[in-house]
C-alpha cells in the first residue's frame, strides 16, 4: 500500500472552494495509486467562527481556565473541521471517515497543552485504507493519560500529519498551505524572496526554530525520525504544483551556495546580569523556572542572553531573588541566516555587519553555529534588517 498524508492548514479548509482542491488532490493521489490519509486544521484564524482563538474567546477570563477543559474547548475546532471536510468529500463520491485524534489511535505523553506523541496505533487506520476508506483525522490532538484529550500546541496539526507519516511508513507527507513553499525569506517582507526548491530536514529545522511559520519545528523531527519527505504545497495549485520538498539531501562541497534562507523573530528582550556571586547557579535557576535563553554570551563582567517577552516577569523575579544586578532591553528582534555551510568560510560576519551599518541599523549581540549566524536588532529595524541581508547576501 502507497500512503501519503496529506495535512490542510486552516486557511485551506475554511472556504468551500479550498475544500474543493482538497478533492481535487486525493482524487489526483488516488489516480496515481496512492492512499490518502487527509489531516485538517481548525478553519480559519481568528474572528472566524470555529478558528482556535475564537474558540477560547467563547468563555470570559479563558487564561484562568484548567488546562484539561482548555484542551477539551480547542479540540473542537479540529473535530468540526474533519466532519466538514468529510462531508465534502463524501459527496464528490469517495468513502470518508473523520476521527478525532484518540479516535485515530494517536497517544500522547499527556502533558496538556504542548504534549509530544509517543505512539499511534496504525491498525485504525490501515484497517480504514485497505477498505479504500480515506481516513480524515483531526490535527493538533491525542490521547493523554486515560481518555483524557490533550493538545500538541501551536502548528500542531504539521505534527499530526508528520508522525502520521513516519508511523504508516508513507511515501511522503504533503503540508497544504497558503504560499507557495518555503521561501528564502518572508514574501510579506522581501519582494524578490524565492522558493527554495529543495531544503535539508536541518536546514528547514533550524528555519522553523528560528521564525519562519511554514511548517512546525517539531513535524520536521517527526519526519526525518521516519526519513518521510515532506513537500510544502499551495492549497489553491495543487499537487502538480511547484513546491518545496523537505528531505535528507547530500551535500556537494563543489555547490558555491552558502546561505539557504533569512528568518526573524520579534518579541525577544536582551538581558546582561553583572558577574558576581551566584552567576554559576544562574541558569539552573531559570531552567528550573521553565524559562529558555538563547544567544548567550559570557563574558568577565557581565553575562548576556535573550529569552521571549513572554517570560520577563519570570526572569525577572529568579534574577532579584539571587540579589544580581541586571539590564533589560525590550523590544527586540532576532534575525538569524541558515545555511550548511556558513561554519568556516571567512568574511561572513563581516559582510553582514557591513550591509547592516549601511543602513545605519544598531547591532545589539550576535551568535553563530555550524549551520546559522543570529544578530539581534531593534524590532523597528527587523524588516530592514532582513531585506537588506537577502539582498546583500543572497
Amino acid at each position: 500500500m502507497n500512503i501519503i498524508v496529506q495535512k490542510y492548514g486552516g486557511t485551506s479548509v475554511n472556504k468551500p472552494q479550498l475544500r474543493e482542491m482538497i478533492i481535487q488532490n486525493l482524487s489526483h493521489a488516488k489516480e496515481k495509486g496512492l492512499s490518502p490519509v487527509v489531516v485538517v486544521s481548525a478553519m480559519g484564524r481568528r474572528g472566524e467562527a470555529y478558528a482556535t482563538d475564537t474558540l477560547l474567546e467563547l468563555v470570559t477570563d479563558n487564561a484562568e481556565m484548567d488546562e484539561r477543559s482548555r484542551d477539551l474547548l480547542v479540540s473542537c475546532g479540529e473535530i468540526i473541521s474533519c466532519v466538514v471536510v468529510a462531508e465534502d468529500i463524501k459527496k464528490a463520491g469517495y468513502k470518508v471517515m473523520p476521527l478525532t485524534g484518540i479516535q485515530a489511535g494517536i497517544k500522547t505523553n499527556g502533558i496538556y497543552g504542548n504534549s509530544d506523541i509517543i505512539d499511534i496505533d496504525t491498525s485504525i487506520i490501515l484497517k480504514l485504507l485497505q477498505q479504500d476508506i480515506v481516513p480524515i483525522v483531526a490535527g493538533f490532538q491525542g490521547q493523554g493519560k486515560g481518555l483524557e484529550v490533550t493538545t500538541l500546541g501551536r502548528g500542531g496539526s504539521d505534527i499530526t500529519a508528520t508522525a502520521l507519516g513516519s508511523y504508516l511508513n508513507a511515501e511522503s507527507v504533503e503540508i497544504y498551505t497558503d504560499v507557495d513553499g518555503v521561501m528564502t525569506a518572508d514574501p510579506k517582507v522581501v519582494d524578490n524572496a524565492h522558493i527554495i526548491e529543495k531544503i535539508d530536514y536541518e536546514e528547514v529545522f533550524q528555519l522553523a526554530e528560528f521564525g519562519a511559520k511554514v511548517i512546525h519545528p517539531r513535524a520536521v523531527e517527526y519526519a526525518q525520525r521516519g526519513n518521510v519527505p515532506v513537500v510544502v504545497l499551495n492549497t489553491s495549485k495543487g499537487r502538480d504544483s511547484a513546491g518545496t520538498i523537505i528531505s535528507k539531501i547530500s551535500k556537494n562541497w563543489s555547490d558555491d551556495k552558502v546561505f539557504t534562507a533569512i528568518t526573524s523573530k520579534d518579541k525577544q528582550v536582551q538581558i546582561k546580569v553583572k558577574s558576581g556571586a551566584g552567576n554559576d547557579s544562574l541558569f539552573d535557576n531559570l531552567a528550573n523556572s521553565s524559562i529558555s535563553i538563547d544567544m548567550i554570551n559570557i563574558f568577565i563582567d557581565e553575562t548576556i542572553f535573550i529569552i521571549d517577552k513572554s517570560n520577563l516577569q519570570k526572569a525577572q523575579n529568579v534574577i532579584e531573588k539571587m540579589n544580581m544586578q541586571y539590564e533589560v532591553k525590550k523590544d527586540c528582534s532576532k534575525i538569524t541566516i541558515i545555511g550548511s555551510r556558513i561554519a568556516g568560510v571567512p568574511g561572513i560576519i563581516a559582510k553582514i555587519m557591513s550591509a547592516l551599518s549601511s543602513e545605519n541599523i544598531q547591532v545589539w549581540q550576535s551568535s553563530d553555529s555550524y549551520t546559522t549566524i543570529s544578530i539581534l536588532v531593534d524590532k523597528e529595524d527587523e524588516k530592514k534588517s532582513v531585506a537588506i541581508l537577502h539582498e546583500k547576501i543572497f
